[in-house]
C-alpha cells in the first residue's frame, strides 16, 4: 500500500484527497520509481481547477496529479535504468490521463524519464525534466547558435530562468530576462543574473534598449505571453525570431503589427512535447553535461511535506515563487 493523492471533481485543491491505495505494479515498458520529490507545477493546478484549453483531450478521473518528479527507481523492469538509479520523468499525460507524481511510488514509461544529474537536487531536478528540454527546444526552434543575443521573459520561472541558463550556458553574447518586482529583481541580481528588467520600473522594450546599445535581440524565448509577449515583440532585431510557448501572463495578446513588419520579424507558437523522443533524450544529454560543467543551476524556491499538497499548490499560483516548487517525504 502506499499514500496518494486524488482527484475526483476538477473543482480546485479543496477536493483533493489524500488516500491509501495499491502500489503500481509496472507493466510492459514501465518503471517502478519511488518518488522523491514530486513537482507542484502551473499545469497540475491547470488540471486541479479544470482550466486546461478547450482543445486539450478531457482528464481522465478520478485521476492521481503530477505531471513530474523526481525518484529513486524501485523496478527496473525490462528498461537498461537499475535499481536505486536516481531519476526524473515528465510527459503530458501523467497526471491528467494516466496516475502522476503526487504519490509515494509512479508507475513512468521508461522513455520519459531519465538519469538525474549528480550536480542536481531531486527537488530542482523535478521541474528541470520539463522545463529545460522545453527551453532548449525553443532556442533551437528560434535558430540559435553561439553569438545571438536572447530575451527570456521570467526569470523566476521554469522556462523563463532555463531559457535564460541555457542560452548563457551555449553562448549567447549577451541574455536578457524580466522581474516583475523590485523584490524579484534584487533576487535575481543576488543569484547572479544580470540584465535583468524590473517591469516595476520600465517596460521590457526600454530596458533591452537602454542595456544593449540602442539596439534590439536576435530572439525571444517567451513563456509568460499576454502584453508580456506584445511587448517583447518590439524587442527584435530585423529578421529577429519571436517564440511563444506559454501564456500564464495572459491567453491573449495584443500585437503591433509594424513591430513585425518593419523588421521582417517573425513569431512562431511552440509545444515541448510535440518533440519526438529522440530530441527529449538529446535536451537531457545537454542539460546533464551543462549542469555538471557549472554553466547551469536549476533555480529551486522549497519543498513542502507531502501531506500539505494543496497548501504547495497555493503557494505556487497565489506567491509566484522565484525558483520551483516540489514535495517531500
Amino acid at each position: 500500500m502506499m499514500r496518494a493523492w486524488l482527484l475526483k471533481e476538477q473543482t480546485g485543491s479543496r477536493d483533493l484527497q489524500l488516500v491509501e491505495c495499491e502500489k503500481p505494479v509496472p507493466t510492459g515498458t514501465e518503471v517502478l520509481v519511488r518518488m522523491t520529490a514530486p513537482c507542484v507545477t502551473p499545469f497540475d493546478s491547470a488540471v486541479i481547477n479544470n482550466e486546461n484549453e478547450t482543445s486539450f483531450p478531457p482528464a481522465t478521473l478520478p485521476i492521481r496529479p503530477g505531471n513530474q518528479g523526481a525518484g529513486i527507481v524501485e523496478d527496473p523492469g525490462t528498461s537498461s535504468f537499475f535499481r536505486g538509479d536516481r531519476v526524473m520523468f515528465g510527459n503530458f499525460p501523467y497526471g491528467f490521463m494516466r496516475p502522476g507524481s503526487w504519490a509515494e511510488y509512479a508507475a513512468v514509461e521508461a522513455e520519459d524519464m531519465t538519469l538525474i544529474p549528480a550536480s542536481v537536487s531531486d527537488s530542482a531536478a523535478a521541474q528541470a525534466v520539463v522545463a529545460y528540454p522545453t527551453a532548449y527546444f525553443a532556442l533551437k526552434e528560434a535558430g540559435f547558435v553561439a553569438g545571438k543575443s536572447v530575451l527570456a521573459p521570467g526569470i523566476g520561472g521554469a522556462v523563463g530562468n532555463a531559457a535564460y541558463q541555457l542560452a548563457r550556458g551555449l553562448g549567447a553574447v549577451k541574455v536578457f530576462s524580466t522581474a516583475g518586482s523590485t523584490e524579484k529583481a534584487k533576487l535575481a541580481e543576488a543569484a547572479g543574473f544580470e540584465n535583468v528588467i524590473n517591469l516595476s520600473e520600465e517596460s521590457i522594450s526600454e530596458g533591452i534598449l537602454r542595456r544593449n546599445n540602442g539596439q534590439g535581440v536576435d530572439i525571444v524565448i517567451d513563456s509568460l505571453g499576454g502584453q508580456i509577449l506584445a511587448d517583447a515583440v518590439k524587442c527584435v532585431v530585423r529578421y529577429g525570431k519571436v517564440i511563444a510557448l506559454g501564456f500564464s501572463a495572459g491567453r491573449t495578446s495584443t500585437i503591433a503589427l509594424a513591430d513585425l513588419i518593419l523588421v521582417r520579424a517573425s513569431i512562431q507558437g511552440f509545444g515541448a512535447y510535440t518533440s519526438t523522443r529522440e530530441e527529449w533524450r538529446n535536451a537531457w544529454t545537454i542539460f546533464t553535461q551543462l549542469a555538471n560543467e557549472g554553466k547551469i543551476a536549476p533555480l529551486f524556491d522549497r519543498s513542502f511535506a507531502f501531506n500539505r499538497a494543496p497548501e504547495a499548490l497555493h503557494h505556487l499560483i497565489r506567491n509566484r515563487p522565484f525558483g520551483s516548487v516540489a514535495l517531500n517525504f
